[in-house]
């Protein structure tokens, strides 16, 4: 890092030289005054060449000659340097700035053939008041001169003036006065000369330049304040921004002074003020912007003394007149000066101590120093540079923003790495907690499982033991619902739980809460109360989550002391265009707590927290609210379900409170009903092999089997359940844990995959995880369903009958299984078909026991157990057709029309229940779901080679993207006519063949092969 200071500061000052050289040697070729006179006789002014009037120009102190006024003598006479101050030379005794004085110059003009028409001359900076005349013409004026200060008008503003030539020479004659700026009067800088076009060429790329520069001070200060207010912590940024504005009226109140053409009525007093504070604020920001932007590398006392010192000359500044504070102009410098070298100072400290960006560092503290260095050059007249551009300090500015952009970025990617290593580290937390709370769930598990077998078991004579017992499993399970709880605030505070949305029946919904609600009131006499109207619309919401909600905010009401009715409503809230939940709890007597429902129980209590929090979750509001201190009430909103969704919905009442119970139902007294099916169970003599290596856990598994009426089997580690499975053929199920020793779980599941199917032997799998990349694991290896540990009694007994029920089904009544799902009778089919048949006995009697004839023919088709076997004769399966289309007929009038082409003896077999699912197909799918209607066309022709059917319709057409799936078996929008499908593929080697266009409508056919119409003749 050393050698790259090194290196930079030789560039630098290589640079610096070569500029300074330049500037100089510049100069020297350019002709000079002597004497008052300046000979451009050699000098060709029609090349819009600018020169400037610089040299030894007649000064007479004290007087305002006017043109023709007769010259002074010598003794009155006066050279001074053009452009300087005329301190030395306007006053008899001490230098001053205050007085007046004429200066003269004469110029030779070249030859004739050299000369423009009109000459230009262009006024900069002359204090504080003059008259510009050429050859006794005045052709330029700021403010009005006088002999004294009551009579002089201050004013110092650049312009430009032209004239033509009448001789010659001109003689320029310039008459200033200065009685209100006390340091350095007179003509301080150049007065350019030259054609007028080249005047007035200079002064406009000098005009675009200075509004440029502004242009640039101001998008770049906008910028970075921006940046600031999206950032505020980032001083840095609010003090760069003050450096590019301070710069800006500083630059509007020097040079062209751009700020008096916007505020032409400006003040001499107040321009002169605006200069001195922008002075003042641009370098007290700069060095704010370095101390922030580099913190530690300063002296905290001496920027606080800058600061202060700054503030209390700005105050002075302002409440004083322009002639006391010019005076110290320059102590002022002096200050402005070591307020540049301090920011230096901070700059080369923070490069030596290694903060980011060194080089950008030493490159902005050698542009500090060179302006520095240039202006005081410029102040002590070494050089003279007309018009200078900052260069130092625009690349200072450029070199600040590009570390702060680099800044921006190394930060960005510090994030990125950061938030990696947050992820990882958050990963493994919630592995941490997971694990924890499963280590802590499967003792706790294990004790209220025990104790619930106790209490089953009918071996405890003592009511007092009993009761004691039944306190133990509460307990036990509200502190794992505490765990539970704790989980998902875990996952709330970190956005890990997902809702799955859609139409929600809420009425329903707290149906099954309150059903599971009236087992876990420990004997109390409460009551809950579902008093939301039918007919309320559908909620958006996740069912899961409104139940745990529900769950949450009724348990809450009951431990905190609720008698009597705990209420449930629901309704539409028009205004919020929502549904509104309230739950409302009563307690007689001194009433509820000062602190329930209060927002700190609302704070202090995990399940209310949650509740709020999943309520927010679905777009929703939570609040509570006490009008008397006898009752509570909370109440939450959900949003309302779309209108498609809504219509699509529907929700069973007895799903919603198995849901229910699988997250949060107690353990109850079921005792005579278990029994029952115990006795069914050890009818069947179903052998069961648990292979797990925790001891608690097995004993506890034994035992539950045991009461089930079933043969359990044990085996501690993989390698024994391997060899215990293959000693026995007829296992009717296995239970196995993931991780064993010595052999896992998911091997050992794998190798029984390879000799027995999913159907011929379930495995239900031990967990404690139950995240989905692990669920997914186990199913890939072959299990048939999970259970997570620490397992529930009501869980894992529901979980293994269906298992078992699941083995003894496939494996006796497979084929009647499969027939009944094939029936596929819908509730809303029979519903809306006796609300068509009530609707015609109103005005058609006849009809209604026509239809009544066709429907009892439907359900005895439907449900005639020839259906189980693996063919019928078609008039069999016509009839059913037919009766299905006379009662969708009937239901639908007009909508729909039916033509037919058939053989005249169709004499054939086929698979029960093949064409009434097309048909039912083409009209639900295809014909009905148009408002108009539509045809349907049901053909059987007779070839050589067997029976063709075809149903075809002119409904909305086969979606091309749903063919491929449903002939595949993969489609899960339904099982009809997949169901066909592979019946048909089973018994004939085809299938069905599906065609349709969108708009025209679709055609199904499918062909019975001759070899099926012989052997069924």
């Amino acid at each position: 890092m050393k050698n790259k200071g090194w290196a930079i500061a030789a560039v630098f000052i290589v640079l610096f030289s070569l500029r300074l050289v330049w500037t100089i040697e510049s100069e020297k070729g350019a002709p000079q005054a002597h004497t008052g006179v300046l000979d451009l006789s050699r000098w060709n002014g029609k090349q819009d060449k600018i020169l400037a009037l610089r040299g030894e120009w007649t000064f007479y102190p004290g007087v305002l000659l006017e043109p023709g006024q007769r010259l002074p003598d010598q003794s009155h006479t006066k050279y001074v340097s053009v452009p300087g101050q005329w301190d030395k030379a306007v006053g008899d005794g001490d230098p001053t700035a205050f007085g007046v004085g004429t200066y003269r110059l004469l110029i030779r003009l070249p030859e004739q053939e050299l000369r423009p028409e009109l000459y230009g001359l262009r006024v900069q900076r002359i204090r504080t008041a003059h008259k510009l005349f050429v050859d006794g013409s005045l052709i330029g004026q700021q403010g009005v001169p006088g002999t004294d200060r009551a009579t002089t008008s201050p004013r110092v503003q650049p312009y430009t003036a032209s004239f033509a030539p009448k001789g010659d020479h001109v003689e320029l004659l310039v008459q200033v006065a200065n009685y209100h700026y006390g340091t350095l009067g007179g003509i301080f800088e150049d007065i350019q000369f030259g054609s007028k076009s080249g005047i007035e060429r200079e002064y406009k790329l000098v005009f675009a330049g200075n509004s440029l520069m502004m242009g640039f001070y101001i998008v770049s200060g906008m910028y970075f304040l921006l940046l600031f207010l999206y950032r505020r912590k980032n001083r840095e940024l609010l003090y760069f921004s003050f450096v590019l504005w301070f710069s800006l009226l500083f630059w509007a109140t020097h040079g062209e002074r751009l700020l008096l053409l916007l505020f032409p009525s400006l003040s001499y007093n107040w321009e002169t003020k605006l200069q001195m504070l922008s002075s003042l604020a641009l370098y007290a920001s700069m060095l704010a912007f370095v101390s922030a932007m580099f913190p530690g590398y300063d002296r905290r006392r001496l920027t606080k003394l800058a600061y202060t010192v700054t503030a209390v000359v700005s105050v002075w500044v302002i409440f004083t007149d322009v002639h006391l504070f010019s005076s110290y102009e320059t102590q002022g410098i002096l200050y402005c000066t070591l307020e540049f070298f301090y920011a230096l100072y901070i700059l080369l400290r923070a490069g030596k101590g290694g903060a980011l960006g060194s080089v950008y560092i030493y490159v902005a503290a050698l542009c500090i120093f060179s302006e520095s260095l240039m202006q005081a050059l410029v102040y002590l007249g070494v050089v003279h540079i007309a018009n200078p551009i900052p260069v130092e300090r625009l690349v200072f500015i450029f070199i600040m923003a590009m570390l702060i952009a680099r800044r921006f970025f190394t930060n960005m990617d510090q994030v990125e790495v950061l938030s990696k290593q947050l992820l990882v580290k958050d990963r493994l937390k919630d592995d941490f907690l997971a694990n924890t709370s499963q280590e802590i769930r499967v003792p706790l598990q294990g004790m209220i499982n025990l104790a619930q077998l106790m209490i089953e078991e009918d071996a405890l004579k003592d009511q007092r033991q009993v009761e004691r017992l039944h306190l133990l499993v509460a307990t036990g399970r509200r502190l794992t619902q505490q765990l539970n709880d704790m989980l998902d605030l875990s996952k709330l505070n970190e956005g890990n739980i997902e809702l799955r949305l859609h139409a929600l029946d809420l009425r329903m919904a707290i149906n099954g809460a309150l059903e599971v609600m009236r087992y876990t009131t420990d004997g109390r006499d409460i009551r809950f109360d579902n008093r939301t109207e039918a007919g309320l619309p559908y909620a958006k919401a996740d069912d899961q989550r409104v139940m745990q909600i529900l769950f949450n905010l009724l348990h809450h009401a009951v431990k905190s002391g609720a008698e009597g009715t705990i209420t449930v409503t629901a309704e539409r809230l028009a205004e919020q265009d929502a549904i509104g939940i309230t739950v409302r709890a009563v307690r007689s007597g001194g009433g509820f707590g000062a602190e329930i429902g209060s927002d700190a129980a609302l704070d202090a209590d995990i399940g209310l927290d949650i509740s709020r929090k999943l309520t927010e979750m679905h777009g929703g509001t939570f609040l509570s609210n006490r009008t008397t201190p006898q009752d509570v009430v909370f109440a939450f909103t959900l949003p309302l379900a779309d209108s498609e969704d809504a219509v699509v919905a529907h929700l069973t009442p007895n799903a919603e409170v198995a849901a229910a119970i699988q997250t949060k139902t107690p353990m109850t007294d079921r005792r005579t009903s278990r029994r029952g099916d115990q006795r069914a169970a050890k009818a069947g003599s179903q052998k069961v092999l648990i292979v797990e290596d925790d001891p608690v856990t097995l004993r506890i598994m034994e035992d539950i089997l045991t009461q089930e009426g079933l043969e359990v089997t044990a085996a501690t580690d993989g390698l024994q359940g391997l060899k215990s499975w293959e000693r026995e053929t007829e296992w009717d199920l296995i239970v196995l844990n993931v991780m064993l020793p010595k052999l896992s779980g998911y091997d050992l599941c794998r190798k029984i995959r390879e000799r027995h199917t999913f159907y011929d032997l379930p495995v239900l799998f031990l967990t404690s995880r139950n995240q989905p990349a692990d669920l997914l694991v186990g199913y890939n290896a072959g299990a048939n369903d999970y259970v997570i540990r620490p397992i529930n009694d009501s869980e894992f007994r529901a979980r293994t009958r269906t298992l078992l029920r699941m083995k003894q089904s496939i494996r006796d009544q497979l084929h009647m299984e499969m027939a009944l799902i094939q029936a596929q009778i819908k509730p809303h089919f029979l519903y809306n078909t006796l609300n068509t048949i009530a609707s015609l006995s109103e005005f058609d009697p006849e009809r209604t026991r026509e239809l009544l004839n066709d429907f009892g023919s439907y359900l005895r088709s439907s449900f005639d157990l020839r259906n189980l076997d693996r063919f019928v004769l078609f008039a069999k399966e016509w009839a059913l057709v037919h009766s299905y289309l006379q009662i969708e007929q009937a239901r639908f009038g007009q909508r729909m029309t039916v033509t037919t082409a058939l053989p005249e003896h169709p004499n054939f077999s086929l698979p029960p229940l093949t064409i009434q699912p097309i048909v039912e197909n083409a009209l639900r799918h295809g014909i009905l779901t148009r408002f108009e209607g539509g045809h349907l066309h049901i053909g059987v022709s007779e070839g050589a080679d067997g029976y063709s059917i075809v149903v075809r319709d002119n409904g909305v057409g086969f979606p091309k993207e749903k063919i491929e799936p449903i002939l595949s078996g993969t489609y899960r929008g339904g099982i009809g006519l997949v169901n066909v499908h592979q019946r048909l593929m089973n018994a004939f080697g085809t299938g069905l063949e599906i065609t349709g266009t969108a708009g025209e409508g679709t055609e199904i056919r499918f062909r019975i092969p001759a070899a099926v119409k012989e052997d069924n003749a």
